[in-house]
């Protein structure tokens, strides 16, 4: 049996206090408020923890991917076409409003139960996923998976970040962000074999043995342990109006100009409606006890500093992985595969460099790291903005790698940043501000900018049409007048034969709408350019560095003789 890993909770009489000079152990920056465990746990428990938690993020991250691959399948045995948005949709709606509301239990009643119960959560929904019987079943046992992913992936970094002492945290949260990257690797490959060698059912099902993997290996490893402090009180009104409008606000993003135009009384209702709970949101945290989210967290200038980040690296992030394989596809008329190996260039840089960012983060300062890698991502969007309808697959693909170089580098330093710039008793809310705010940037950015793509293809499609001779107006309108039609035809090879086969007319328009898509989509890393420059302004204000916590808590411990172990537990709180 390894060792197990706890943590004795702070007691108020070794709390370290904030700026304000709260508690009773001398006033601290934010900044040194950080967690600093007194040893490291055993290689093999380390092994068991990393293994546990990575199992269990990983798991997450490539049921995304895996679900995109086997989507035409799923539809053609389920139905629902109109609703198959929603399949995604629903997942990271439930996953953004999860996660700061397990984070913050986490912090009061323990990690590793509230990580398990995630788990536990997530593969329920995948079984009822796995057994869904039309779209509207699947759609909200999809929501159910989100919900359960949004619990244990912010925990599984809290975790990490009171366990690890400073020379390996780095290094572990690197291999954590490269997650998300090797999931888009590996998962289209993985969701393809499986819908082709046994069921799309599957795709759900195989989720369940990686889970149980994850939960043993947690339970062997972490032992639970909680906040002594923590006062018995659930922000019920905090968790209901945090709800309501993280959900209006994505709803009303994901619907406007799709299901509702932009200026309805349906969206200005619906973005009404989440201001006015948002306001209702701060008061009621303002008052709360125990706020799901402390306000005063984004007093502190690298907190808000490095959500902003997070937020804004979230669109031009999510502006690459979505519209540079829909680019090679439908612009340049390459296949799936071309699509995916232009991607490939993206991530595969990213991978790297979110290790390596990882290791940086604790060798230098946040700020130097972060702005580097948002300076040099900046640097690869520029760069993406010389594309067009002429450029080969390989040239995009370098281009991509310049910035997923500079992304992978701010994964790691924007989560340790964060986590190490608030008190241990806040670590867990902490780590779930990173990829709510994410979230929040990806679907609010995409929805804007799919928007602006099929405004802009919908005008190059009437300039199109109005070019043509006034007899062959007459039959080309019904498919010209509807851009995303002709989007999905030019990007998928057999739709795009088979729509030709039945109006050979067409087919002569096929170069000047494969070049008016590509006109549709530039203007998007234009803007996604812009949004980069912000990234960099907004890391700016990022503060300290993991060498400067070691040192405050060093000059702590020799200010307060015989107090050293008092001010640092023993790592590992679960």
């Amino acid at each position: 049996m390894p060792d197990v890993v706890t943590e004795s909770p702070r007691t108020p009489s070794t709390s370290i206090g904030m700026s304000t000079g709260q508690g009773t152990g001398p006033s601290m920056t934010p900044q040194t408020a950080g967690s600093f465990p007194q040893s490291a746990p055993t290689r093999r428990t380390t092994v068991i923890i990393i293994g546990g938690l990575l199992t269990g993020m990983l798991l997450a991250a490539l049921d995304q991917t895996i679900v995109a691959t086997a989507g035409p399948t799923i539809i053609s045995d389920l139905g629902g076409l109109s609703l198959y948005a929603w399949v995604f949709s629903a997942y990271i709606l439930a996953q953004t409003v999860a996660l700061p509301i397990f984070g913050k239990l986490s912090d009061l009643y323990g990690r590793r139960k509230f990580f398990v119960l995630g788990l536990a959560i997530f593969m329920g929904g995948s079984i009822l996923s796995g057994a869904a019987q039309n779209i509207t079943e699947l759609i909200v046992f999809r929501a159910i998976q989100g919900i359960g992913s949004g619990a244990f992936f912010p925990i599984a970094l809290a975790i990490v970040g009171v366990i690890f002492p400073p020379a390996q945290r780095g290094r572990v949260q690197g291999v954590f962000a490269s997650v998300f990257g090797i999931a888009a690797v590996v998962g289209p490959s993985v969701g393809s074999y499986i819908v082709e060698a046994i069921n799309w059912r599957w795709i759900f099902y195989i989720n369940l043995p990686l889970g149980i993997i994850s939960f043993a290996l947690i339970m062997l490893g972490v032992k639970e342990s909680r906040n002594a402090n923590a006062r018995p009180s659930i922000d019920i009104l905090g968790v209901s109006t945090l709800t309501a409008w993280v959900t209006l606000l994505i709803l009303g993003f994901l619907d406007g100009g799709t299901t509702y135009p932009w200026y309805s009384w349906e969206e200005v209702v619906t973005f009404a409606g989440s201001a006015v709970l948002f306001v209702a949101f701060l008061l009621v945290e303002r008052r709360a006890k125990e706020p799901v989210i402390p306000l005063d967290l984004f007093r502190n200038r690298t907190v808000s500093s490095a959500s902003g980040v997070a937020f804004l690296r979230g669109v031009a992030f999510f502006a690459v992985i979505s519209f540079i394989p829909l680019f090679v596809q439908a612009a340049l008329g390459g296949s799936v595969s071309d699509g995916r190996n232009a991607l490939y260039g993206f991530l595969l840089p990213l991978i790297v460099t979110a290790i390596i960012g990882g290791q940086f983060a604790v060798r230098v300062s946040y700020r130097g790291v972060v702005v580097v890698g948002l300076v040099v991502m900046t640097i690869g969007m520029f760069l993406l903005t010389g594309i067009s309808q002429t450029s080969t697959v390989l040239d995009i693909a370098s281009r991509s790698a310049v910035m997923g170089l500079g992304a992978g580098l701010t994964f790691a330093s924007v989560v340790i940043a964060v986590q190490y710039s608030v008190p241990r008793e806040k670590i867990g809310v902490a780590s779930s501000l990173a990829q709510f705010m994410s979230n929040l940037g990806a679907s609010i950015g995409l929805a804007i900018l799919g928007t602006i793509q099929a405004n802009t293809f919908g005008s190059e499609l009437g300039k199109i049409l109005q070019g043509l001779p006034p007899q062959a107006q007459a039959g080309a309108a019904p498919f010209l007048s509807n851009p995303n039609v002709v989007g999905q035809v030019l990007a998928t090879p057999a739709a795009l034969i088979q729509m030709t086969a039945k109006s050979p007319a067409l087919a002569a328009l096929v170069p000047q709408l494969r070049v008016a898509f590509a006109n549709s989509v530039i203007p998007l890393f234009w803007l996604s350019l812009g949004v980069s420059v912000m990234s960099i302004v907004a890391s700016l204000f990022i503060t300290g560095s993991m060498k400067q916590q070691v040192a405050a808590r060093v000059a702590m411990a020799g200010a307060q003789p015989g107090q050293e172990k008092e001010l640092q537990p023993p790592s590992g709180m679960a």
